[in-house]
């Protein structure tokens, strides 16, 4: 279970996943032992991973994300061997009518045509739905638990605002 402490320390790491834990304990009026061993215990636990998200597009390359429909073996074998793949860096399986969600870098269009041909020949795939991303506005964060429900996320943040 989250606390809000737990949560005030995950929307300040969305800020900068490099604050200090002093400037952290300090912001939240805690100790920086606190901050330390809540963030290890949320590491640990899996709810938090703190890393550097760059745009791929402002370096060059090309980002693409892939819908895939599977026939003749389960979405969740498929899914396990396009894990394995290095030029992706996102699989899920999904409900509806695509079977998994894949998000991938490609440090140029040759690289991207390889990827796309290397994914069609796969056992199991039968369809692939390419969206290939022209500008970046926003990436993965934290921030989107403010909105959600559940734990009571939503009524603590309404009440701090």
């Amino acid at each position: 279970m989250l606390d809000d402490t737990d949560r005030r320390i995950m929307r300040a790491l969305t800020r900068d996943g490099r604050t200090p834990y002093t400037a952290l304990a300090r912001e939240l009026g805690v100790s920086e032992g606190t901050v330390r061993q809540r963030v290890a215990r949320l590491q640990e636990s899996g709810v938090l991973r703190i890393v550097a998200l760059c745009d791929p597009l402002q370096l060059g390359h090309q980002s693409v994300r892939l819908m895939i429909r599977v026939r003749d073996l389960t979405p969740r074998a498929v899914a396990k061997t396009l894990s394995g793949m290095p030029m992706i860096n996102h699989v899920a399986l999904c409900a509806g009518s695509q079977d998994i969600f894949l998000e991938g870098t490609c440090r140029d269009q040759a690289q991207l045509v390889q990827l796309l041909d290397d994914i069609r020949m796969l056992p199991g795939v039968s369809r692939v739905q390419v969206l290939l991303l022209l500008e970046l506005f926003k990436d993965y964060s934290w921030s989107g638990l403010a909105s959600a429900v559940g734990q009571g996320v939503a009524e603590e943040e309404s009440a701090e605002s």
